[in-house]
């Protein structure tokens, strides 16, 4: 990006969070009347937190010994912990999609996430966030070109939840409130490798209930809406009606959108005919492989042996689901038994068959009104964009045309991951490569003009 200066009007900025099943990210958008390379950054939350890659950071926490980890150095601990039936935190999907989040938020953490029985949902999630928020900060410094200020302006997050309208929900601006007094008062020890003692943390807690402080929360963002709107912003070849097709780990959604000129600023309607929400996702691909693994590896398998195995697999699975699909196998070892899966022995059991048929249908049936409409005003070409962490899978592009190709249509479909390695999005920094699929939400959600209610 290049340099924006001092002189940057930051009241149309804002920074939007995505809080992905496996991995979290953030990206700022300084106005979104700019162009792209001037007036939009991913944030290298990743760099900071010292993750693989510097964009994404690990959606873990993770509590040993009385103190609390986060990120990367959470999933080091869980990884050492499943032998001996620990279980860390993972993603926040649950609480971000629920129709009544104030329920699970209330709700103690289980005793193998927290055995001091100390903290609830709610607490880990602003914990997290204010985590978050210090990551987000120390990326904005070290940034270059970023104008004074940028760590202050709006906040949003993306949402598995479509809610009518823009603004604040009152349960999540309570919460970016809460995490914004902790990340305030305990700072820079949310980046120590030492991690934070869970008194500090109920202290902060406590304090942050009684004097909260701005999260400057604006609104949750459609996770859909925002992947429609990086798509419109990021094309080559941009039209007026994009499906999106977001498989994660928990949920597929599906969304559809057309792309409005006649309001100001241009806006992107949702067609509701085409919304569907499936758990038809990348964690039914890994209940496959386990049942896979366990018929292959035979034996009489103890309840202890297999949580642990369920533990270390979820832990891995994205990376074990990528070797799979790039070289036609996995090898697992567990003590001295090693077990081999190819991928003719996924493509060919009859769960993954019925499960790519299911996916199917769903495809087909929020085809046909995104189709309907199309033909209605006469559209040339129909986009389908294959956004989320399990946007990778190869099977996925046939899959969409198989699916439409089973009703006749007049208008032709582009099938295309949300990524640079499409000619459709050619305009993406190459070096973000196969990241952008999961940065595009909040990228996405930053730049995206909100949908009247």
């Amino acid at each position: 990006m290049a340099d924006t200066g001092d002189n940057v009007n930051l009241s149309r900025a804002r920074i939007c969070i995505d809080f992905g099943t496996a991995l979290s990210k953030a990206s700022i958008c300084l106005d979104p009347t700019l162009p792209l390379e001037v007036g939009v950054k991913p944030l290298s939350i990743g760099a900071v937190s010292r993750a693989q890659h510097g964009l994404l950071t690990p959606s873990v926490l993770f509590v040993d010994a009385g103190r609390i980890f986060f990120g990367p150095l959470a999933l080091e601990y869980a990884q050492r912990g499943a032998a001996q039936g620990r279980d860390p935190l993972l993603s926040f999907k649950t609480v971000l999609g629920a129709k009544d989040a104030n329920v699970i938020l209330a709700q103690k953490m289980r005793p193998s996430v927290d055995p001091t029985g100390t903290l609830t949902y709610r607490d880990a999630l602003v914990l997290y966030l204010a985590y978050l928020d210090q990551l987000i900060r120390e990326a904005i410094s070290v940034t270059a070109g970023m104008p004074p200020g940028a760590s202050e302006v709006r906040r949003r997050y993306t949402s598995p939840a479509w809610r009518m309208g823009s603004g604040p929900d009152p349960v999540f601006e309570a919460i970016f409130n809460e995490a914004a007094a902790i990340s305030q008062r305990l700072g820079r020890l949310f980046l120590s490798t030492e991690g934070i003692s869970i008194a500090q943390c109920k202290d902060a807690l406590d304090k942050a209930r009684q004097l909260p402080g701005n999260g400057r929360l604006e609104t949750g963002v459609f996770e859909p809406h925002a992947a429609a709107a990086a798509s419109m912003a990021f094309s080559t070849s941009p039209t007026n009606f994009v499906l999106v097709f977001d498989i994660g780990a928990g949920t597929t959604d599906v969304a559809a959108f057309e792309f409005d000129e006649r309001s100001n600023p241009p806006a992107l309607s949702e067609i509701k005919e085409a919304r569907q929400c499936s758990g038809l996702a990348g964690d039914e691909i890994d209940r496959i492989l386990i049942e896979l693994y366990f018929r292959k590896r035979g034996g009489d398998q103890s309840q202890t042996e297999e949580q642990r195995v369920l533990r270390m697999f979820k832990l891995n699975a994205r990376e074990l689901k990528q070797q799979l699909f790039a070289h036609g196998k996995i090898i697992l070892r567990t003590g001295w038994n090693t077990t081999t899966i190819k991928l003719s022995d996924l493509t060919e059991d009859p769960q993954f068959v019925e499960y790519k048929s299911a996916l199917g249908r769903i495809i087909a049936a929020s085809l046909a009104p995104v189709v309907h409409r199309a033909e209605t005003v006469g559209a040339q070409v129909i986009d389908v964009v294959l956004a989320g962490g399990g946007s990778h899978l190869p099977f996925l592009p046939d899959l969409v045309r198989n699916a439409a190709g089973h009703s006749p249509r007049s208008v032709p479909l582009r099938v295309s991951p949300l990524s640079p390695t499409s000619k459709l999005y050619e305009g993406v920094d190459p070096s973000l490569g196969g990241a952008f699929p999961q940065i595009a939400m909040s990228v996405g959600g930053a730049l995206v003009e909100m949908m009247p209610a």
